[in-house]
C-alpha cells in the first residue's frame, strides 16, 4: 500500500457523556457498524449512503455529507461513498466508513474508520475504541 495514509475520527466527551448526545452517538455507532458489515466486493456506494440516509431520516436527522472515501495516494479520492457516486466497491479498494450526524451550534457526531474491502467483507484498518470515551 505504497502512498497509503489512514483516516480516523472520534468524539471525545469530557467529565461526561451528555443526556442529549447519547441517542445520536448510540444512532450513529450503529448506522456505522451496519455500514462496515455491508462493506465487501460488489456493495453499491449510493445504496450504502442511502441505508444510512434512512435510517438517520427515520430518527429525526439528516446525513449532510458523504458517507465515505477512498484512500490512497491521495486522502479523499474515488470511490466516493455518497449520493452522487454510484459504482461498486472492489476487493483492497481502502475506503473510509465516516457516518456523522452534526446539530448547528450544539454539536456534532461522527465516527470514522478505515476499511479494507475484501470479497466477503472489509478489514478494519482503525484500531480504536468506538464506545463512548470519556477524558
Amino acid at each position: 500500500m505504497n502512498g497509503y495514509c489512514s483516516d480516523m475520527t472520534r468524539t471525545i466527551f469530557v467529565g461526561e457523556v451528555p443526556e442529549e448526545m447519547k441517542p445520536v452517538y448510540d444512532l450513529v455507532l450503529k448506522n456505522q457498524i451496519q455500514t462496515q458489515e455491508q462493506y465487501k466486493d460488489g456493495a453499491n456506494t449510493r445504496l450504502l449512503t442511502k441505508m444510512v440516509e434512512n435510517d438517520f431520516k427515520l430518527h429525526g436527522y439528516d446525513l449532510i455529507h458523504g458517507l465515505g472515501h477512498g484512500v490512497g495516494m491521495e486522502i479523499h479520492e474515488e470511490p466516493y461513498v455518497n449520493y452522487h457516486s454510484d459504482m461498486p466497491l472492489r476487493e483492497n479498494m481502502v475506503v473510509t466508513n465516516e457516518p456523522g450526524i452534526y446539530i448547528p451550534e450544539k454539536f456534532g457526531v461522527r465516527i470514522e474508520d478505515t476499511t479494507q474491502i475484501t470479497k466477503f467483507g472489509c478489514i478494519n484498518l482503525t484500531k480504536s475504541e468506538k464506545n463512548y470515551i470519556i477524558i
